[in-house]
């Protein structure tokens, strides 16, 4: 039985596409998910699903084919299921592709940060920000996620409990914000960003996948968020404009670093506001991902006790001081579950638009085709993406991942159930 595919003859778009600025595929199997054939209902039922059933969603597109088409706004979106595929995506045809229009969303909220910039400006970002993550830097990093991650459990009293992902939350902003200001923040300031950073962060997670209208939309919500954004800024603003003419208590002082960089062509600094953006961006990524990755670690190892007591005898007790990156590499299983945990709950859908004509799985997709992939339902690991958008902070991250447990494992500490983390 003969199956309609875009580019086999006409545009094909039983989808319900206008083509408004976005010409189909030349050729080859793109195959439009179930239920959308040229009606609006299609396109709701799909938003319906990937907004309260996602990671179903997700899933179920690997079934129908290696590139799948739906539509989630003006256009449509070509999801890439296959882990070959999002490897060329990636790497061998990164060139290709730029930031996505998920991350172009994001800039009303977070400015041109390292996460949204694209081009020339985040290459320069990039290179200015890597120098404060070598490995001579993450090492200094580990001593602060130590001390952080120790005040953090000497707070917790026997019998009490603990919400693990709020602590984790509260845990990243100190040491993020350590390591951007290497301790020169006060604690009002770290407490307004405590408060700020998750609403932020969410609606930053959920505001991409929601049409453009909806920013203006005067809904609960979108008020939320962009009150609390606005606050954030405010903040940033205050602190990095205390910390100009002052001396970085720290060679890793992300800010310092911020602060004395020059454009390469001009020679100038970089703008006040450019500045705010990259220490936005660098606390967002800093609170976003580790901190829940710890949590759904607990949560598995405290229905594991197996596992969990594996992972703290492998620890040991860390008396004589913070870890050093030599020593957690001779964490394998501490690190094979926290590899795992965030395998299983890495980001669920990453955007990604061609800036050229690129052949993607035997299908030409023409300049400024919307792609999509979602780390999860792959089942591979590429929690911190690759080629030359891999996140910035993976190394700082995993230790971070590995450290914290770390140092709560040698203050005997175990997880339950019912209750997170208490004292035995």
């Amino acid at each position: 039985m003969a199956q309609k595919r875009e580019g086999l003859g006409g545009r094909g778009r039983d989808d319900g596409s206008s083509g408004r600025g976005h010409m189909a595929p030349s050729s080859g199997p793109v195959v439009p998910a179930p239920g959308g054939k040229g009606a609006r209902s299609g396109r709701g039922k799909r938003l319906h699903r990937l907004a309260r059933h996602r990671l179903r969603f997700l899933e179920s597109l690997r079934q129908v084919g290696p590139l799948v088409r739906i539509r989630l706004g003006a256009a449509p979106v070509y999801v890439v299921t296959d882990p070959a595929l999002v490897h060329q995506v990636q790497s061998s045809k990164g060139r290709s592709f730029g930031r996505g229009k998920q991350f172009q969303r994001m800039v009303p909220l977070l400015g041109h940060g390292v996460i949204t910039s694209d081009g020339e400006l985040y290459h320069r970002q990039r290179r200015t920000l890597q120098k404060a993550f070598t490995p001579a830097h993450v090492e200094r990093h580990l001593v602060t996620i130590h001390r952080q991650a120790e005040k953090l459990c000497a707070s917790w009293e026997e019998g009490r409990p603990v919400d693990v992902l709020h602590a984790m939350k509260g845990l990243s902003v100190a040491v993020t914000a350590e390591t951007l200001f290497s301790g020169r923040l006060t604690e009002r300031v770290l407490s307004q960003l405590s408060r700020v950073l998750p609403v932020v962060e969410k609606a930053a997670v959920e505001r991409p996948m929601m049409p453009k209208v909806v920013d203006r939309l005067p809904l609960p919500f979108v008020r939320r968020g962009d009150e609390a954004m606005a606050r954030m800024r405010a903040v940033v603003q205050e602190a990095v404009a205390a910390c100009r003419g002052q001396t970085p208590r720290s060679a890793g002082d992300m800010v310092a670093c911020l602060l004395a960089a020059r454009d390469p062509d001009t020679g100038r600094p970089l703008s006040d506001d450019l500045v705010c953006d990259e220490v936005i961006a660098m606390l967002i990524g800093g609170v976003a991902n580790v901190p829940a990755t710890l949590a759904w670690a607990w949560f598995h190892l405290a229905l594991r006790p197996g596992a969990e007591e594996r992972m703290l005898t492998e620890i040991g007790d860390p008396g004589g001081g913070p870890l050093t990156t030599a020593e957690l590499e001779r964490l394998p299983y501490t690190r094979a579950v926290m590899y795992e945990t965030t395998r299983l709950h890495s980001v669920q859908l990453v955007t990604q638009r061609t800036t050229a004509a690129v052949e993607l799985g035997g299908v030409m997709l023409p300049c400024g085709t919307d792609t999509a992939y979602s780390r999860h339902s792959l089942h591979a690991f590429v929690p911190f993406g690759g080629g030359r958008f891999k996140c910035i902070g993976d190394n700082f991250a995993c230790a971070e991942m590995m450290a914290t447990p770390a140092a709560a494992g040698g203050g005997g500490f175990t997880s339950r159930p019912a209750c997170g983390w208490e004292c035995r």
